[in-house]
């Protein structure tokens, strides 16, 4: 049992039993933290990783990922909290503060599905499991970088996320802080196998903006907004 989340659930439902478990949930992780801080701040190789399970009150089977990519996090190491689930597939729930909200940001069995096609098998990838393939990216995303635009689907409000290897692509519903993630484009996708390796998300973000006539050749598929954001055609999948 990954979660007690059912395909029948609403958004509402969802968010509300999420933000139920959490305060729990993030006193079990500071805990976790303080217990294995010497792991990390005697570490000498990098990256250092960190996980663990907790069963919340309702059920659901929350999991956690700590992790030093460098030496300079190794005295603040990253906690990646997620929550699988399966609806057609299988997808992850990771709560995230963004602008001191928590926000509820969902990536949906058909993100995993692009990420799986678009970055993981070009990278030999294929056949590592699905607990492999989310450690694999957050591991190698960098910190995130948002973009959000308003009523760029169907009235919602669209967001870019923007990481080392690419982007991934949604809508959000504000009064819910719910971010629902539903693609993803590799960087080598964008640039046609033309980039280098990046450093970081604001890398690629910014070398996106920085070429608004290569994209706008490129047709219908990507658009560089008046404001200079970058988006990609909504109904591309």
């Amino acid at each position: 049992m990954y979660a007690m989340l059912v395909p029948t659930m609403t958004t509402e439902e969802v968010c509300k039993e999420i933000k139920n478990d959490y305060p729990a949930f993030y006193e079990k992780m500071l805990d976790n933290k303080a217990s294995n801080y010497r792991k990390f701040i005697k570490a000498v190789l990098f990256p250092v990783i960190h996980q663990f399970s907790w069963k919340s009150s309702s059920g659901n089977m929350w999991n956690v990922i700590m992790l030093a990519r460098y030496r300079n996090e190794r005295k603040c190491p990253g906690i990646v909290p997620y929550l699988k689930y399966e609806n057609w597939g299988m997808g992850i729930i990771y709560p995230k503060n963004i602008y001191s909200n928590l926000s509820i940001i969902d990536f949906k069995p058909h993100f995993w599905k692009r990420y799986r096609e678009r970055q993981l098998i070009p990278n030999g990838l294929e056949g590592i499991s699905f607990d492999e393939q989310i450690k694999y990216f957050f591991l190698n995303s960098g910190l995130f970088t948002f973009d959000f635009r308003e009523g760029s689907n169907k009235g919602h409000e669209g967001f870019v996320g923007y990481t080392k290897t690419g982007i991934f692509f949604g809508v959000v519903i504000k009064e819910l802080d719910y971010l629902c993630v539903k693609t993803y484009v590799s960087a080598n996708m964008l640039f046609d196998n033309q980039i280098e390796s990046l450093d970081s998300a604001d890398e690629l973000r910014e070398k996106i903006l920085s070429h608004p006539d290569y994209f706008q050749k490129r047709g219908k598929l990507f658009h560089i907004m008046n404001d200079s954001s970058f988006w990609m055609d909504e109904t591309i999948r």
